[in-house]
């Protein structure tokens, strides 16, 4: 009797000891799944809050780029296109090589701009006054002789093409900007002298100065190459104009197109 007491608590205690020690880890086997899945959504909140952070700064960078680009280009707008417009212009020059005469000249042309840079243009010219140079009193009053058939430039028409491929600006004593470009111009014509009709060709550099949106100031160098046969006797003759210009461009107005 004495003996089965003994033996009781003996097998009964290490159970209940035993499910007392399993307790706790059941229970927390238990709840770590559910803490498992708040820690998981929470972190996935997180990323997103980060992603959306993200692109909200990405959104800010992309508007402010935008906003910068439409403030500054890499190359400025144009003030003044001429594509698909008239010019037409008069003009006055004089030459600055000759050795007989200092010829005056008025004339008026007409270009049409193919596009911005490249146009045709037509031209046409005559002498209104001549100054004589001093060579020729030189030989009168030394000499005592008249120069025969003295070359004497009458007026010349051209047909030439004209390219402009550069464009710029400068500061007018930091009061303004002026836009301007530079062209070089060439083709074939003719002259007329005081013995007839010459064949010449010509070849010559200028600028344009952008005064309004249909306006420009324009001066140039040329050099006239013509051919003429004078006291028998075939020569290759030069003669280097200086002009002015005041051109006005049809029609007076222009839709920008960034180029």
């Amino acid at each position: 009797m004495s003996n089965h007491r003994s033996r009781f608590p003996t097998n009964i205690l290490p159970a209940w000891a035993l499910a007392l020690a399993l307790f706790p880890t059941l229970a927390h086997g238990q709840a770590a799944p559910e803490g498992s899945e708040q820690g998981s959504q929470s972190d996935q909140d997180s990323k997103k809050a980060q992603e959306e952070t993200k692109e909200a700064q990405q959104d800010k960078r992309d508007k402010r780029n935008e906003e910068l680009a439409d403030r500054i280009k890499s190359v400025q707008r144009k003030v003044f296109l001429k594509k698909q417009r008239l010019e037409v212009f008069p003009f006055f020059g004089l030459d600055l090589n000759d050795p007989f005469y200092q010829h005056l000249l008025l004339g008026g042309s007409l270009s049409y701009h193919l596009v911005d840079s490249l146009a045709i243009e037509a031209r046409g010219g005559f002498v209104f006054a001549s100054i004589r140079q001093g060579s020729v009193k030189i030989v009168r009053q030394e000499v005592g002789a008249v120069l025969e058939n003295v070359p004497a430039l009458k007026g010349h028409a051209d047909l030439d093409v004209t390219w402009a491929p550069l464009y710029g600006k400068i500061s007018l004593l930091g009061e303004g900007i002026l836009h301007f470009d530079t062209y070089l111009t060439g083709g074939p014509g003719i002259f007329l002298t005081d013995i007839g009709v010459a064949p010449a060709v010509n070849i010559g550099i200028g600028q344009r100065y952008f005064i309004t949106r249909w306006l420009d100031f324009r001066l140039e160098l040329r050099n006239y190459l013509y051919v003429e046969t004078r006291n028998e006797h075939s020569s290759v003759n030069n003669l280097l104009v200086l002009g002015f210009m005041l051109s006005g461009f049809f029609p007076t107005s222009f839709e920008y197109e960034f180029q």
